[in-house]
């Protein structure tokens, strides 16, 4: 049975404006990227700019404006102080959670001790906290142990953010694995740490992939806690240097919008090239 012109218009119509809602914030982002700063505070707003030029991308990646939002500091120092630094804390979280998630996730799935299910509910209960009020009681504590504007502080506030939410889904990974192959292992005279990363790592490698991706892009947008808990460029990853393009009298949204083409790489490249054990992994951590 054919299904009905309307029908069909109306779902078309409906992933258009599915599709025009997600991607219109990137196209105007970049349509700013390549706009005069005549342009871009015209009104009504230009969608097609009629002198295109990648003046913003040469000035944040090679002649280095200085201006007043970013306290004298090059555009080009802003970027490349930024992207290192959302580097070293993004790659650090991920090679932290690729470690500890699996650990955790099989001893919640396969051990079994006292009082385990109290401690994965109260484990799990920390995703539920919000953030902003949890930010108040962050920086004391962080200001105390000499953490404020330090990297290593904005690892471990990464690190124990997403441990939570991986631990969850790495218990669902393994869940999913037949307890009956890792029995077959201790029979053949392999110890449990020997089974845990012999075989039940190999057979959610796909899980733990995804895992180790989820919390890469999470950590590389993190902002609300960096632009609080950091001040200086030794440690203000890229999400916060990108403010610095706020100006005392007008924001430089030409600058603020290259960079923010430019932060997007990273990331898309990621997905790109690791889309398929994405889906497997989130796929696999659904079924249990």
């Amino acid at each position: 049975m054919k299904k009905r012109p309307v029908y069909s218009i109306f779902l078309g119509v409906l992933v258009f404006l599915i599709i025009f809602w997600s991607a219109a914030p990137l196209l105007w982002i970049f349509i700013s990227s390549i706009s005069e700063r005549t342009e871009l505070y015209s009104i009504p707003p230009h969608w097609i700019p009629e002198n295109p030029t990648f003046e913003a991308y040469e000035k944040v990646l090679v002649t280095g404006e200085s201006f007043r939002g970013g306290g004298g500091i090059a555009a080009t120092e802003l970027l490349r102080k930024g992207i290192l630094n959302s580097l070293i804390v993004a790659i650090s979280t991920t090679a932290l959670v690729m470690f500890f998630a699996p650990l955790l996730g099989y001893a919640f799935s396969r051990l079994k001790f006292k009082g385990s299910q109290i401690l994965f509910y109260i484990i799990i209960g920390i995703i539920a906290l919000p953030a902003w009020p949890v930010l108040i009681g962050l920086f004391s504590v962080f200001s105390n142990l000499h953490l404020l504007d330090t990297k290593t502080g904005l690892v471990l506030l990464s690190f124990t953010f997403r441990l939570p939410f991986e631990t969850w889904f790495m218990k669902g990974y393994f869940e999913s694995v037949p307890s009956e192959i890792e029995d077959a292992a201790r029979i053949d005279g392999c110890t449990r740490l020997q089974t845990l990363f012999k075989v039940s790592i190999q057979m959610v490698m796909p899980g733990l992939i995804a895992v180790s991706i989820v919390s890469f892009l999470h950590t590389w947008n993190m902002f609300a806690a960096p632009l609080v808990l950091t001040y200086t460029l030794k440690s203000k990853p890229l999400t916060v240097t990108m403010t610095e393009f706020i100006g005392q009298y007008f924001v430089h949204w030409d600058l603020m919008s290259a960079a923010t083409m430019i932060s997007i790489i990273p990331p898309l490249i990621i997905v790109i090239f690791f889309q398929k054990y994405i889906i497997q992994g989130l796929s696999a951590g659904a079924i249990k």
